[in-house]
């Protein structure tokens, strides 16, 4: 009778314990589509990439392609940027809109100019007419090709009437190591300029990129009053998110089940500022201080193992999305990267008190003279990815594997 006890108790508990590790999860930020989501954000002007996870190159079908035959071509995804968005023959729409026909023309539009680069910048207006405003960004179906002059991505508008509405984006090849299946990614290369690659099989591809200045948005009618007032279950999400894309740009990627990793950095830390001056500098075991920036920043739903080294959800309050900031630290020879639980300082407060996992990463010099200082997520699987913070010609890299 003590053993059946014993046991009952056993299982109760182990089951209680389940039942808490299930409610301390973060649910997912978005709704799971069964794709993966590759974004990057600039100047408030987004490009995402979105394609199955499981494109995989051992597939039949797939085969032609990646042979190389001419004429074979395989739908890999969509595409969906800002409307600045040039890439390839893909170009912005710069017609300048009409203006409202009850406008003041004397009254100052610099809020209504910021709304067409920033969709979220004016929202903390009247929700309902901001909405109405704010244009869809386009979406485009993608097919990798191959002809006989090389590869190339036909960008086949969605909402065409005809369905003729087709840009072509060339591609510059290259052959790398085999991965089993296909990979996109979005990188920075300046302020509102970057690179779209994409791997499958032996193949790596990829296209530059940029955002254009578009025409002035058109004036609001101005309302005297005191305006709407906020309630307490008042949604204030894209408020907030408006006031942080004002100042950062940001890399994400979304999982199959809908879970969000995302970092942000500061705009405009460029090679030529005083912080980039001094990095080289960094005494060793110090970390790299930003006098002009708040530290990289990273959000998850999921936790991360970096090599053996967990970065878990949970670390400010329990049940929610890991949020952390992010400091490069000089080690002799090396670096490795500290993941602190303070998001919200600024890039002269590190307090080493709060570091919750420091992971090694790999340096390199690669191209690009004069990036600003950036940060990007790069799917390289279902499940795993790679963290790569670049400042002029400098690279450093940290794969990463999501643990559930």
């Amino acid at each position: 009778m003590r053993n059946r006890h014993l046991t009952l108790t056993i299982v109760v508990v182990a089951c209680l314990t389940a039942a808490r590790s299930s409610a301390q999860a973060p649910e997912p930020s978005n709704e799971g589509d069964g794709l993966v989501h590759a974004s990057l954000t600039l100047e408030n002007q987004a490009i995402t990439v979105v394609y199955a996870p499981d494109l995989s190159s051992d597939d039949a079908a797939h085969q032609s392609l990646l042979a190389g035959t001419a004429g074979a071509r395989v739908r890999i995804g969509t595409l969906e940027g800002h409307r600045a968005l040039r890439i390839g023959s893909l170009t912005p729409d710069l017609t300048p809109p009409p203006p409202a026909a009850d406008d003041d023309p004397n009254e100052d539009d610099d809020a209504d100019a910021d709304a067409e680069t920033d969709p979220d910048a004016d929202a903390d207006t009247d929700e309902d007419d901001d909405a109405s405003r704010r244009p869809s960004p386009p979406t485009y179906e993608l097919w990798l090709t191959r002809n006989t002059q090389g590869w190339e991505l036909e960008a086949h508008k969605t909402d065409s009437p005809d369905g003729d509405d087709v840009s072509i984006i060339p591609l510059t090849h290259r052959p790398t190591d085999a991965v089993a299946t296909f990979t996109a990614s979005v990188h920075p290369t300046d302020a509102e300029a970057g690179r779209l690659a994409l791997r499958w099989g032996r193949h790596a591809w990829d296209a530059d990129f940029r955002f254009d200045e578009l025409p002035r948005a058109p004036r609001r009618p101005r309302v005297s009053g005191l305006g709407r007032a906020r309630q307490p279950d008042t949604d204030t999400t894209a408020i907030s998110r408006g006031i942080t894309m004002a100042e950062r740009n940001e890399s994400a990627i979304v999982l199959a089940d809908g879970s969000r990793i995302g970092v942000l950095y500061w705009k405009g830390i460029n090679a030529e500022d005083e912080d980039y001056g001094a990095f080289p500098a960094t005494a060793d075991g110090s970390v790299v201080r930003l006098i002009r920036a708040a530290p990289l920043r990273l959000k998850t739903d999921v936790a991360l193992r970096f090599g053996q080294t967990e970065v878990p959800t949970g670390n400010l309050a329990p049940g929610f999305a890991g949020a952390y900031a992010i400091w490069l630290r000089k080690t002799g020879d090396g670096w490795r990267l500290a993941f602190n639980d303070e998001p919200d300082s600024w890039g002269t407060q590190h307090d080493p008190s709060f570091d919750r996992a420091e992971v090694d990463v790999t340096y390199a010099r690669g191209t690009g003279s004069f990036r600003p200082l950036g940060l990007t997520l790069i799917p390289t699987g279902a499940e795993n990815g790679q963290l790569v913070i670049h400042w002029g010609p400098h690279e450093w890299s940290a794969p990463f594997t999501v643990i559930r």
